[in-house]
């Protein structure tokens, strides 16, 4: 191996290792809403059942949590290419023809991604500009809306990294072998 080689395989490990730290952070936020959800779920059970004085903002919370949990984990899921894949097409095919079919998935889903990331971030800046806050617990709106948007902005990266870059996964992050 050539130090040029080396030095591009540390700096393409290096970026690699700052979007997988990112990922992780991201999913972070992910796992505490999920447990939040929990003991939120569980203390309202025994609020009702035991107290007969259940919560009023339940369902909210946990709705606001649950969002939070779904885009915050969707970065480390791409990221580990754990994501469902369609690939009844691109198992026939190999070489350049696979190699395509995945760019035109990657493709797809960066369009999906900019009109995702461009009308939430509207509906953030709206709900910002306005002070939204929630109907039962009257917390505010633009928290959760801008962490969404920023783990769909991570989901872009990852994916646009995943093109050009391809991502190494280790053996113990594999689902199925």
């Amino acid at each position: 191996m050539t130090d040029d080689m080396l030095a591009r395989s540390t700096w393409r490990d290096q970026v690699e290792r700052v979007i997988h730290f990112l990922c992780i952070a991201m999913s972070s936020i992910g796992a505490l809403a999920l447990a939040g959800m929990f003991a939120l779920v569980l203390a309202a059970v025994v609020m009702r059942y035991v107290w007969n004085q259940p919560f009023d903002f339940t369902e909210e919370l946990c709705g606001l949590f649950m969002t939070l949990a779904v885009f915050t984990l969707m970065p480390i899921t791409i990221f580990k290419n754990n994501n469902i894949r369609v690939t009844v097409i691109s198992e026939l095919t190999n070489g350049i023809v696979q190699k395509l079919l995945m760019v035109l998935g990657q493709l797809i889903l960066w369009i999906f991604l900019y009109i995702f990331i461009r009308e939430a971030w509207g509906i953030s800046e709206f709900t910002r500009m306005l002070g939204l806050k929630t109907e039962q617990s009257r917390l505010p709106l633009a928290p959760f809306f801008t962490v969404a948007c920023a783990a769909l902005f991570l989901v872009a990266l990852v994916s646009i990294w995943r093109t050009f870059h391809l991502i190494q996964t280790a053996p113990s992050d594999e689902v199925h072998p």
